[in-house]
């Protein structure tokens, strides 16, 4: 069998455009900028209703990248939100992209010494996250742990797409179904056609996923 090497410097980014084309990535349809302005619109009033927040709200936006969701969640909630990714090339350009003093952003061992400490957010959000990352059950446990009881996660992936020196791999790893299993599912659903494209649409899955209040 072949051996394959994770390839986490492809989201190694140098300017905050380069960022946006890693982020959400051209497809046939829609640009990276059409991606970036439409689905963050939808995105920030979809979560915004399933998920009550306000200017007391603390949310965690896992896999943040520059903080297009951070940004746009703050600015029409007045949330607060802790930012994390693990690419440190993002995490430099977050802070001037959001500029605004109700972000923070940290590595995800930061969190985890956080989370150590007991801190805990109101609700958390990853977007086209999940299907990415090395270790899923990791990332998924990690941030369901950051979670307050009675909190709420908002999920959107799709099929796995791991980046190797193989290319990008599918591990058949089923990231909704192991939400399911950590969580209560509120609703499940595609990201719509109108705000995306047909094939992003049917190979998305948003979950809104509730924690239970004694765990």
């Amino acid at each position: 069998m072949t051996r394959v090497n994770y390839r986490p410097e492809v989201f190694d980014v140098v300017s905050i455009e380069a960022a946006k084309e890693m982020i959400v990535t051209p497809v046939p349809g829609a640009t990276s900028d059409q991606r970036w302005v439409k689905e963050t619109t939808y995105l920030a009033a979809d979560i915004a209703k399933h998920i009550p927040i306000g200017p007391e709200s603390v949310v965690l936006d896992y896999g943040c990248g520059i903080g297009r969701m951070s940004k746009q969640l703050i600015e029409t909630t007045g949330c607060r939100v802790i930012g994390v990714d693990f690419s440190k090339s993002m995490r430099l350009l977050a802070t001037d992209y959001v500029l605004s003093e109700r972000f923070v952003i940290w590595s995800p061992e930061t969190l985890d010494q956080m989370i150590a400490k007991g801190f805990r957010v109101d609700a958390a959000i990853s977007i086209w996250v999940i299907q990415h990352v090395l270790n899923p059950v990791e990332v998924l446990n990690r941030i369901y742990s950051a979670i307050k009881p009675g909190g709420m996660h908002y999920s959107l992936n799709q099929a796995r797409c791991v980046p190797t020196d193989h290319g990008w791999i599918n591990d058949r790893f089923d990231i909704a179904e192991n939400l399911r299993q950590q969580y209560a599912e509120v609703a499940a659903y595609q990201l719509p056609e109108s705000e995306s494209t047909r094939e992003l649409s049917k190979a998305s899955t948003i979950q809104v996923l509730r924690k239970a209040r004694r765990t």
